[in-house]
């Protein structure tokens, strides 16, 4: 982090919220755990620093606690501390067999824009990259060009690959767009997309609601 410009203070703050995200999972959920780092342009430039995990029985909380209490703060020092964070139905990223899970992420501001200009992404090349990131995900997903757009169809979502974005509908018809340059951002939000149409309780939405499936557990 100290490499891309953070100062000593939000290196610090990086730390100590990854660290208490890692911890959550490795108590309430074992299992595969892994650890994705991305930047993203767009809705302002940012560090998004995920931790997955295999366990959706139980979606993790803010609970108050008593100054001095050892346990149960985990996530409030989280929210205290980022810009963002948040949870939502995910699939493993690193594992050689795919696993269905959930991720649990914060934000940080990167403190200079990302991406330098200029950057320029061909829509075949961005949707090709987007068919991969997704099946090394589980997710098989099929695609089609005319040269100037590309669309991408997975679980039941179509994506278009136009010359500067990705964007597919979203819930109540509006659309969800991200810069082509945000892959990794848009790939995750398309699994999220998938997952939440899969749900079997139908709470979750894809988005932050951590109390939609299961119970939520304390950090």
């Amino acid at each position: 982090m100290a490499e891309v410009g953070f100062d000593a203070s939000l290196v610090e703050d990086g730390v100590l919220a990854v660290s208490e995200l890692a911890t959550n999972a490795y108590r309430h959920a074992g299992g595969s755990i892994e650890l994705w780092v991305w930047a993203r342009s767009r809705p302002r430039s940012e560090l998004v620093v995920s931790v997955f995990d295999g366990n959706r029985a139980a979606l993790p909380a803010v609970h108050g606690g008593e100054l001095l209490d050892e346990s149960g703060k985990g996530l409030g020092i989280v929210a205290a501390v980022a810009s963002g964070w948040g949870c939502h139905l995910s699939r493993s990223r690193l594992s050689h067999a795919p696993v269905v899970g959930k991720a649990a992420w914060f934000t940080l501001p990167l403190p200079e824009r990302w991406p330098r200009p200029p950057w320029r992404v061909a829509p075949r090349i961005a949707a090709r990259r987007l068919v991969d990131a997704l099946a090394a995900r589980g997710l098989r997903a099929e695609w089609s060009s005319d040269g100037a757009v590309s669309i991408v169809s997975v679980g039941g979502l179509n994506v278009w690959v136009c010359p500067l974005t990705f964007s597919w509908r979203g819930p109540q018809g509006v659309y969800v767009r991200h810069p082509l340059i945000d892959l990794q951002e848009a790939a995750e939000r398309v699994v999220q997309a998938v997952e939440a149409g899969v749900c079997p309780t139908g709470k979750c939405g894809g988005g932050c609601d951590v109390s939609g499936v299961g119970g939520a557990v304390e950090s």
